[in-house]
């Protein structure tokens, strides 16, 4: 819905949106939100006087959720005002004023909260596995020793009724093992309590929005996102969606082949679309010991005697990684520099004065070690890596004329190893292994053993481009050719297909359609006119039939000038 529409399509304002610069998205969740009779009219009444702070129509849409504990609504404002002009708001607004909108129209639909309700809300806190407002505020009253006395009757000059639910809080953290009541009244918390009651929560909120999606989850555990604490695991996808409501934050659920089921954010992990549930991922904690930073600043260091030089680093730049875009040049220099400050500062690396800095030989593992500290003094949180061992599910894939997980699974198989116990995989693996015997790609030996051919791997990366180039062809009504592209013929350019062995140029020529293998997606429209050009064996890039000459014209004319050269 919108300010005077119900039953919106999102696609329309989708459309509308999608090329806007920025676009602005809120949660509206007030207390007692259940207890507001009309609750779209509520949202529309907060959007009507942030257009009135804002001197500007707006364009919106929201849906209000009521399944869940407390009743809220989406907003999404378009990143447009009236006069189609980009929508800016500053970040106060953005963080207090439209808070202080929703608020002011939800006391005015339900009243001022009584200080009954007041301290209704704060005797639920006392048993809360969460954060909660108590812990902040013990948060801020325990020393340096993490210790908090409340001995007295009065010790924090609150209510009676405040310091009541303060010291239940925190007979509850004691009894939790979050905290140590020695003598009577002195409380010791224990370091990172906060981030077990967290954990916990996050753990209990998980188990709640996957009750109906996954079933067994008592044995579920969460990712850590801490650094060093992530680990390498390969599975099962189980279930896959959004982390939260407000942000493009994904999830997957993983179930381990070595048994347990994993929770995993994953940020926005660039190939997520192409997870699929019943798929096999690997999921590798991210490697945040050192960047290449420390790398680019050791190989400088090596060009001049030990000795980090900021302008010979800018001249490095400028020869040597000129791919690099002229405007982000300095930027990229920049964060070298400070990074030498860091090192610098943690004495890994010392000042000599314009510009320039001793490095030591190991200045790459004194990164690592600086790193670790400072991303634990940080508590900073990294999304780890997703790598995709089968995007279907194995079981679907035991003819599949490609290379598949079940192919390498069984080639490492023959070399002894046995990790898998799923028995859905196990039995995915004999039958996989009998279509390999079936179709000549494998045999079992005298002994019983079974034995892939050599070449199994490229056999069946050859029958997936045959399969595919077939049915592209017949999609088309054209031949298939599955000879290599010819560097002197142009070709009308049909698309591309991404398969097992990367992305595939399709093309035609008269009748034919032939397939090449490319590094990247190409930046070229279809019906155009391609040439192609093999950079190493197998694998070609691909251009406009029009560049391809004007680059032949210049390397023609570099020809003539060499030769003038050597006439001279």
């Amino acid at each position: 819905f919108d300010a005077k529409n119900e039953g919106l399509e999102r696609q329309d304002f989708f459309e509308l949106c999608k090329n806007d610069r920025h676009h602005f998205r809120m949660i509206l969740s007030p207390e007692r939100g259940d207890e507001i009779e009309d609750f779209r009219s509520y949202v529309r009444e907060v959007i009507k006087r942030v257009e009135g702070d804002l001197k500007t129509k707006l364009s919106w849409v929201a849906a209000v959720h009521y399944d869940t504990d407390d009743v809220h609504a989406h907003v999404i404002i378009r990143g447009k005002d009236a006069r189609g002009e980009d929508l800016v708001m500053g970040r106060d607004y953005i963080a207090f004023g439209i808070r202080a909108r929703a608020q002011e129209i939800a006391t005015e639909l339900l009243g001022e909260r009584s200080i009954e309700d007041i301290q209704k809300g704060l005797e639920k806190e006392v048993d809360a596995l969460r954060v909660t407002s108590l812990d902040r505020f013990i948060e801020k009253q325990v020393g340096d020793d993490q210790t908090i006395d409340v001995r007295k009757d009065n010790n924090f000059g609150k209510s009676a009724h405040y310091e009541s639910v303060l010291k239940g809080r925190l007979r509850y953290l004691a009894s939790s093992g979050m905290a140590v009541e020695n003598p009577p009244g002195v409380y010791t918390l224990k370091e990172g309590y906060r981030d077990v009651l967290a954990s916990i929560a996050t753990r209990n909120d998980v188990i709640k929005k996957l009750y109906e999606r996954v079933e067994g989850l008592d044995d579920l555990e969460i990712y850590s996102l801490k650094a060093g604490e992530g680990q390498v695991i390969e599975g099962r996808v189980l279930d896959k969606g959004p982390a939260d409501e407000l942000t493009d934050k994904k999830y997957i659920v993983v179930e381990s082949l070595s048994g347990g089921k994993h929770y995993v954010p994953v940020g926005e992990a660039f190939n997520y679309d192409e997870v699929n549930k019943r798929g096999l991922v690997r999921v590798r904690p991210f490697d945040h010991s050192t960047g290449k930073a420390d790398h680019n600043i050791a190989l400088i260091a090596a060009q001049n005697e030990g000795v980090y030089d900021i302008e010979k680093h800018r001249a490095y730049i400028a020869k040597e990684q000129s791919y690099i875009d002229e405007d982000v040049r300095e930027p990229y220099l920049q964060s070298h520099i400070k990074r030498i400050e860091t090192l610098v500062a943690n004495e890994a690396a010392t000042e000599l004065g314009q510009g320039r800095y001793q490095i030591p030989d190991d200045v790459i593992e004194k990164g690592k070690d600086i790193s670790a500290k400072i991303n634990a003094r940080e508590k900073k949180r990294f999304y780890p890596k997703l790598d995709i061992l089968s995007s279907h599910a194995p079981e679907d894939m035991v003819e599949a004329k490609k290379k598949t997980w079940l192919d390498k699974e069984l080639y490492k198989r023959s070399k002894g190893d046995r990790s898998i116990t799923d028995q859905s995989l196990e039995l995915a693996l004999q039958k996989r292994q009998q279509w390999l015997v079936d179709n000549k790609l494998a045999m079992i030996q005298s002994n019983g053993d079974f034995a892939m051919k050599k070449s199994v791997m490229r056999d069946l990366s050859v029958m997936e481009v045959h399969e595919e180039g077939k049915f592209l062809a017949t999609k088309a009504g054209l031949t298939f050719n599955d000879h290599k592209v010819s560097s002197d013929q142009a070709y009308t350019y049909l698309g591309y297909t991404e398969l097992e062995t990367g992305k595939w140029a399709v093309a035609m020529r008269g009748k034919e359609l032939q397939m090449a293998r490319i590094d990247k997606a190409p930046d070229i429209e279809k019906g155009q006119k391609v040439q192609f050009s093999e950079i190493e064996r197998g694998l070609f890039e691909m251009r406009a039939a029009e560049q391809q000459k004007q680059q032949d014209r210049q390397q023609s004319s570099r020809g003539r000038d060499d030769d003038n050269e050597m006439e001279l």
